[in-house]
């Protein structure tokens, strides 16, 4: 199954800072794991935890190098650039790991070293 159309509308979700959004597409206990933080579980518990990312920072967008379909499964990589509040922005690579049911994302890994996003 292709599942490319599907990463990119969560993508547009996240670059526009939509929490509600993001948290959609996922299923109902689905979950969510972002860079070094502990595994989220569940939709809401989902979209509160990207709100909460999404209140620290300015602005993101995304762009992808490649993005590959097996089976219930997709594996996207390319850049992201942060927007920091005060306007500065921090871009760096990131990957990432999703699994599907029903149409939604059942587990969605984002690997990316974001440490620098907040550092002093």
């Amino acid at each position: 199954m292709e599942h490319k159309p599907f990463v990119d509308q969560m993508f547009a979700r996240v670059d526009a800072l939509d929490a509600e959004g993001f948290a959609a597409c996922f299923t109902e206990r689905g979950s969510f794991q972002f860079a070094n933080h502990p595994v989220v579980t569940g939709r809401t518990a989902i979209r509160d935890f990207i709100a909460g990312f999404f209140a620290g920072i300015g602005g993101i967008r995304h762009q992808f190098d490649n993005a590959w379909s097996l089976g219930d499964r997709a594996f996207c990589n390319g850049f992201v650039t942060y927007v920091r509040k005060d306007g500065s922005e921090l871009t760096v690579p990131w990957a990432t790991i999703s699994r599907f049911e029903d149409g939604k994302l059942a587990e969605y890994l984002a690997y990316v070293d974001a440490s620098k996003l907040f550092a002093p």
